[in-house]
């Protein structure tokens, strides 16, 4: 009998071919990958796939999965016949499509729809492995890379399989270790040896050649990956997005800025870094920056013997300092180009959060592909580049690999404090090795960081006449709260538009609230806008501010009205203007972000007014959060950066209006930063930790865990020095969990709970919670995901200390209460 390929009925020989016609497909339709590999590894990338996606599932033959499969194959023909359904469908993918309603019917019946299969005790892919090392021989001996592919397209090349890879197989139950154990220990041995075609590194520490043997390897493996799960997912009638190519469309009408003419001066450096004032059009011009390398680059092969592929990439990849500024820019940058991916499930939301049923699952798909950087433009954080080149998931192969082909643009560069700028140093060589073009865009880009990030080629500045719009700064001095500057207030209340910068929530909040008190008597509404919202508030305030303050309010509607009250998350991400601002000081980089929102649009002949304050806090300068708050310490250490600005605003500015150019901006920053810090020897640990892991695990996935949301790794390495994160929820699950019949909630997988997590959760620093919990604002919620029996525990706010419009400001806030004491402090 014919061998099948799952228990839906496939059968082998049908879903071999199905992965072999979708990994031809992959390349017929990319043909950069193949030109790409040849150049970094003189190797055919279409030779290894095919072969690997013909042997990939060889193993699926073997007596004891064959059987097991074929019996799981009866059970579900035994259920179609209970059930009223035809034993089997002539059409075979009709009997995958139904597979699914048998596995649902299971999984309500709390039954295994695959028992045999379970407890076969054989891993298909390491028997398909051990065939084709046993019957390809002399000069179709299976390479290393062809190895890696078939080993781990489940995922199993992974020190946590480890008792798979030597229990499976056993022939009798008193066998120490199984027949595929050796297979596992000469995999192991090349990881340690650097494995390579022809010859092996003895050295354990050659970073370079790591990477780029990780590259020749993800390359198949990566892709073998994705052709059988796109096979798979049209055997079954699923969804399988198409991996399309990358285009820019020019609107209509379009005329390239000053901006967008300087970033083709430098599209031909592998990295270039461009400087350009806030709001001067910097993404279009990393679009076109994106265009030249993937599009407009394609010239003929001159020297044949030096042969060198002109197109340098065919994605971009988009690198944003946080989330918020990812979504913002992913939403935009769509309008214009190919499918654009979010990397990051709450980016996800924001795009899709209130769609259809069959669009969700359209749109979740295109998530995966995003999570690999396999769409036309991918929109993510630092962060998750950063933590692809860990190696320490299966996935982080896949993303690799994209990575290594896409043109890569890191937007907001100068957001980024000495400790990311370490890990930042790392991605760059990654990438020159891999040579990836790089543009680092920021609008005061300190002169310094170009020596910090070895980058050769001058600075791209726009040219002097495009830099001299002017910024009019009032200082007003220290300022403890609201009532210290009710004047300015006052004005924007009558003006009906303004924009409030506050360095911390609690000072947003106060904002707010006096602005609360304005709008009862029939003044402007206030919007509070800072970090700590579900994501369903997040975009509803985001379109709100837009609705309000953003270009067609001023340019077409012409009925700007309300108040933006923001924190740091507002620098960047808000395409918003108002003709007045109030900001406490910040060092003058972040200042010029802020000032990018003064007047965006060009309509105030004055060009606005910005007035900065001091904070204070209790009488006492609070730099909060530019600075470092000692453990144990009494009050905050403020950065150089921000003691150096005030001063300069201090003696520089005072209460007549003094103009500040672009250019002038990104002097004052270049005297701020005219030498980079030094980095701490904590820093350079973390740094050096992280090219640990890349060369631990760059073939085989070690036993550390990754925290994607805390983008840390097995405590050992993170990728930002900020104090520990949890997710507190604002209510309990509605639809997305059932109660037991112990009163706790069974989520039906991971997948549902996340999606709790994403329209519930909102990620709150460790002390924050504290300090709830002291005020009995927290409660327990206990619960269990799919059939695992071991519960989880995780926070819910009381009622009332989250709205949609004021987040979590009052988190933490109120009297301290314990059960056996009461109240026993206040907190304000």
């Amino acid at each position: 009998m014919e061998p099948l390929a799952k228990p839906s009925g496939i059968t082998l020989r049908d879903h071999r071919q199905h992965v072999y016609d979708e990994a031809l497909a992959l390349l017929d339709a990319h043909p950069f990958w193949e030109k790409k590999y040849k150049e970094l590894t003189g190797d055919d990338l279409r030779y290894r796939l095919k072969r690997v996606a013909w042997w990939h599932d060889a193993g699926k033959a073997h007596p004891t999965w064959r059987d097991a499969c074929r019996s799981d194959y009866n059970l579900y023909r035994s259920w179609r016949q209970k059930n009223g359904m035809i034993i089997e469908e002539p059409d075979p993918s009709q009997n995958a499509v139904d597979f699914k309603k048998y596995e649902a019917a299971m999984r309500k019946a709390k039954k295994n729809s695959s028992p045999n299969l379970q407890n076969a005790g054989l891993r298909h892919e390491f028997d398909s492995l051990a065939q084709a090392l046993n019957q390809l021989r002399g000069d179709d001996t299976i390479t290393l890379t062809e190895q890696v592919a078939i080993a781990a397209h489940h995922g199993k090349l992974n020190h946590r399989h480890i008792n798979r890879w030597q229990q499976d197989g056993k022939s009798q139950k008193d066998d120490t270790k199984g027949p595929y154990w050796s297979l596992w220990a000469k995999l192991n041995n090349e990881s340690d040896l650097i494995g390579r075609t022809g010859k092996s590194s003895r050295s354990r520490d050659d970073w370079q050649l790591r990477v780029l043997e990780r590259y020749r390897i993800a390359a198949v493996r990566s892709l073998l990956q994705l052709a059988d799960t796109r096979a798979s997912r049209r055997e079954s009638g699923g969804i399988t997005p198409d991996l399309e190519p990358f285009h820019y469309h020019f609107p209509d009408n379009w005329t390239k800025r000053d901006v967008q003419e300087a970033v083709l001066t430098g599209a031909d450096q592998p990295i270039c870094i461009l400087r350009a004032k806030t709001g001067s059009g910097k993404t279009d011009a990393s679009l076109l920056w994106a265009k030249h390398q993937i599009v407009g680059n394609q010239k003929p092969v001159v020297d044949e013997e030096k042969p060198e592929w002109a197109q340098k990439a065919d994605r971009l990849t988009i690198a944003m300092p946080t989330r918020f500024t990812s979504n913002a820019l992913a939403i935009s940058v769509d309008k214009n180009v190919s499918s654009t991916g979010l990397y990051h499930s709450s980016a996800w939301y924001t795009r899709y959060g209130n769609v259809s049923d069959k669009e969700r699952d359209d749109a979740k798909e295109l998530h995966k592909l995003a999570r690999g950087l396999a769409t036309p433009v991918t929109v993510c954080t630092i962060d998750h580049l950063l933590l692809c080149l860990t190696g320490t998931k299966e996935d982080q192969h896949t993303s690799f690999f994209f990575l290594a082909n896409s043109a890569v643009v890191f937007d907001e560069a100068d957001f980024y404090d000495p400790f990311v700028q370490a890990n930042l140093i790392v991605l760059l060589d990654t990438l020159r090795l891999l040579k990836v073009p790089v543009l680092i865009m920021s609008a005061t880009v300190p002169d310094s960081l170009r020596v910090r990030y070895n980058i050769p080629d001058a600075i791209v500045d726009v040219k002097a006449g495009a830099q001299t719009a002017k910024c009019p700064i009032v200082w007003r001095g220290a300022v403890e709260g609201p009532k210290d500057v009710e004047g300015i207030l006052k004005g924007m209340v009558r003006r009906g538009t303004g924009i409030v910068y506050a360095n911390t929530v609690d000072r947003a909040y106060a904002y707010y609230q006096w602005f609360a008190e304005q709008f009862k008597k029939g003044g402007p509404k206030p919007i509070l806008y800072h970090s700590r919202y579900t994501e369903p508030d997040k975009k509803a305030i985001e379109d709100e501010l837009i609705a309000m303050l953003g270009k067609d309010a001023w340019t077409e509607h012409k009925n700007a009205e309300g108040i933006a009250i923001l924190t740091q998350i507002g620098e960047m991400s808000i395409n918003i203007s108002a003709p007045i601002m109030l900001s406490d000081a910040c060092p003058w980089d972040r200042l010029a972000q802020r000032a990018g929102r003064l007047d965006r649009f060009g309509l105030d002949p004055m060009g606005g007014i910005l007035y900065v304050v001091e904070p204070l806090r209790d009488g006492t300068s609070y730099p909060a959060p530019y600075g470092e708050l000692p453990k144990g310490g009494k009050g905050w250490i403020p950065a150089e950066a921000f003691t150096q600005t005030v001063q300069e605003l201090a003696s520089e500015f005072d209460e007549i209006p003094t103009p500040v150019s672009s250019a002038s901006f990104v002097e004052r920053v270049n005297n701020l930063y005219r030498e980079q810090p030094t980095f701490t020897s904590k820093i350079e640990q973390n740094r050096d930790r992280l090219k640990d892991l890349m060369k631990l695990n760059w073939m085989i996935v070690s036993n550390q865990h990754a925290d994607e949301e805390q983008i840390t790794v097995s405590g050992e390495w993170k990728s930002r020095d900020i104090p520990p994160q949890q997710t507190v929820f604002i209510s309990l699950p509605e639809f997305d969990a059932t109660e037991d019949e112990e009163g706790v909630y069974v989520f039906k997988n991971w997948d549902t709970y996340r999606g709790y997590e994403l329209e519930a959760g909102i990620s709150c620093p460790d002390y924050l919670v504290r300090m709830g919990n002291e005020r009995k604002q927290l409660y327990p919620f206990v619960f269990r995901v799919g059939e695992d029996k071991d519960p989880h525990t995780v926070l819910i706010l009381v009622d009332g200390i989250y709205t949609s419009e004021t987040g979590l400001a009052l988190l933490g806030k109120g009297e301290k209460t314990d059960r056996a004491k009461g109240v026993i402090e206040s907190n304000s």
